[in-house]
């Protein structure tokens, strides 16, 4: 066993008349590297005595090379200069250390994974953020907190008698009055308000002063005498089951009407 201790430059040193790297005839069948005080900047290269070369780059310290047919000679150059220490022998090499100290960066760049055992009764706290994915194992959570912000609502469903319940957002509503529409007598299917789903209340009102009655249907084929919503002279309307739908007005033969409209939208 033979142990190198020296200085590798990468440039040859004219002041000392050091060249640069490495190189002697020393046989053996492994080298380990003790130290390299620059790291892992070392490339080095293994003959054998038929000429084979091994060659590593970018080691240091513990790197450990034992090539199958041995070596005769040693080569090794740097990309910096570094104070080395390597140990060339004609078996193996097995490095005890009595006391080590190991730091672990467990950055979160570069997480050390790890197995978390908890025996059964025996829980302990863990800090979660993100999504998590429970699969195969049964969750249960006890005293959880739920955020229902506006920025992150939680879905609900309201039911009355097993039957769904639509919540419509509270959203500030703006009524405004639309131009009043003249219908002609004997009218069927004359448009008053287009659909759109933005409305949440429609108002129809039949001036005193009209001709006569007015019925306000939801299709433009429905004839007056079909109507549903029939409103006299004076009569006034508030529909809030479908106001986002189109309606139509249609009057008698004899009569015609002209009808008020305001509508509140959000």
């Amino acid at each position: 066993m033979q142990t190198v201790a020296q200085k590798i430059l990468v440039n040859p040193n004219p002041a000392t008349g050091q060249q640069a790297g490495y190189q002697a005839a020393m046989a053996g069948r492994t080298l380990y590297v003790q130290s390299s005080d620059a790291g892992n900047v070392l490339t080095i290269t293994l003959t054998d005595v038929f000429g084979n070369r091994e060659t590593v780059q970018s080691v240091g310290a513990g790197a450990k090379l034992t090539p199958a047919a041995g070596f005769v000679a040693v080569t090794i150059s740097t990309t910096a200069d570094s104070n080395v220490a390597f140990i060339v022998t004609q078996g193996d090499i097995d490095i005890q250390l009595n006391q080590t100290t190991v730091n672990i960066g467990n950055g979160s760049g570069n997480p050390v994974p790890v197995a978390i055992v908890s025996e059964p009764g025996s829980p302990f706290p863990v800090t979660v953020t993100g999504t998590v994915a429970v699969s195969g194992a049964t969750l249960t959570a006890t005293n959880v907190g739920i955020n229902n912000t506006t920025a992150n609502p939680v879905p609900v469903q309201l039911h009355v008698s097993d039957i769904t319940v639509p919540v419509l957002p509270a959203l500030a509503l703006t009524p405004a009055t639309v131009t009043p529409v003249v219908v002609a007598a004997g009218a069927t299917g004359a448009v008053l308000l287009a659909a759109d789903a933005t409305r949440r209340a429609v108002r129809f009102f039949n001036p005193a002063s009209s001709a006569g009655p007015v019925a306000i249907v939801p299709a433009a084929a429905d004839a007056y005498a079909n109507g549903a919503i029939v409103l006299n002279p004076g009569d006034f309307w508030n529909e809030t089951d479908a106001p986002g739908a189109a309606w139509y007005a249609s009057t008698p033969a004899a009569t015609g009407a002209t009808v008020n409209l305001q509508t509140v939208k959000a």
